[in-house]
């Protein structure tokens, strides 16, 4: 078969997504690989060798590349030019856009869906109160919002199989799209977090994320802030200044930025507990905090939920506020005690590579 493989952005983040369409990448080697932007030296160690495609977006300027919502006026545009004459089989690896790209009667179209777009089903509201906008900006944008969303939901008509990354993503493409969908977890390298047996835990928690402020890290700041304990902020990203500015007066709160992979590792082997303060979609860093055995003390609701097993592999807290985040800490210090041993072996038949690879296959070979 002749396959495309589809992804929003290759633009400056590189997380979770990213690593799904790497694995997709190995998976078909010969599948041609179309982007909205692509930015080359972020991605040519894993993607360089491959064809890459582009839309109209990749010659803005750079100023505006790293501004995705400067781009919202000409997203439709881009994603329509996309040119997907001819192949058999294309698989989109979505979080917003590209699966609504013009795919011919015929061609079968396999989504692999992170979300629906959150800034236009449920999150347009609050990003425009964040921006403080004037009537005129907020007029244009809320037009722009509703014809991007009636365009989001019609293309998601046609014949598209979905495959969501999670049970909570599942409804929520049952509940904006009306269709749908098969669960196959994303696939998270646990033989590697859990091949180091040494521990040497250390009596700081950890938060490991992108810097930005829809993670909510704010909230584990404060939490500490009050409570005096150590915490360890691991991860670059646009808020990372204010967080440190916030965090300026409190030794008890250091900030490593960018970490490799093996400090990555070491940081949550160390670590007491890995905190989470986002409703997320998944949640791979929970995953592998678990396969490092770190217990996780996370938010209710999303993801979370069908990675953590409560009081076994860690425990929620159930409101986004400095006090509950803070009453379950000391629940948490009670459970998880010194060096602690979680029973985490289900993770790699449930979240592994491997499993990943043979339930995709399955599903697009009608195994």
């Amino acid at each position: 078969m002749k396959i495309a493989i589809l992804h929003d952005w290759l633009n400056h983040k590189r997380g979770g997504a990213e690593n799904v369409l790497f694995e997709l990448a190995e998976m078909y080697p010969k599948a041609d690989i179309f982007t909205l932007v692509y930015n080359p030296p972020k991605f040519d160690d894993k993607l360089g060798h491959r064809i890459i495609k582009t839309s109209g977006l990749q010659y803005f300027p750079a100023f505006i590349k790293k501004r995705p919502k400067l781009l919202l006026p000409f997203i439709r545009r881009a994603v329509g030019g996309l040119k997907l004459d001819g192949y058999d089989l294309v698989i989109s690896s979505s979080t917003a856009w590209v699966k609504n790209a013009n795919i011919k009667k015929g061609t079968r179209h396999v989504c692999y869906c992170y979300s629906p777009a959150r800034m236009l089903w449920d999150s347009w509201p609050k990003y425009m109160l964040d921006m403080n906008l004037n009537p005129i900006s907020r007029f244009y944008i809320v037009n722009l919002a509703s014809s991007l969303r009636l365009w989001d939901y019609y293309q998601s008509q046609k014949a598209v199989e979905f495959i969501a990354i999670s049970g909570f993503i599942s409804d929520r493409i049952k509940k904006f799209y009306g269709q749908p969908s098969k669960v196959i977890y994303p696939p998270v390298d646990i033989s590697k977090m859990a091949a180091v047996n040494t521990r040497n835990r250390q009596e700081y928690f950890l938060v490991l994320s992108v810097m930005s402020k829809y993670k909510n890290i704010e909230l584990a700041i404060e939490a500490f802030i009050a409570n005096g304990l150590k915490l360890v902020v691991a991860g670059d990203g646009p808020d990372l200044v204010r967080l440190k500015k916030l965090a300026s007066s409190h030794p008890n709160i250091s900030f490593e930025g960018r970490v490799s992979a093996d400090q990555k590792s070491q940081l949550m082997r160390e670590a007491k507990g890995f905190i989470f303060c986002n409703i997320e979609d998944f949640g791979i860093t929970m995953v592998e905090s678990i396969a490092s055995g770190t217990a996780v003390l996370a938010l209710r609701g999303g993801g979370a939920t069908e990675i953590i097993s409560d009081g076994v592999t860690g425990m929620f807290f159930d409101k986004p506020t400095e006090g509950s985040l803070n009453r379950a800490i000391v629940r948490f210090n009670k459970a998880f005690s010194g060096d602690y041993k979680l029973n985490n072996k289900y993770l790699a038949s449930k979240f592994g590579r491997d499993r990943f690879v043979s339930q995709l296959r399955g599903f697009i070979d009608g195994e």
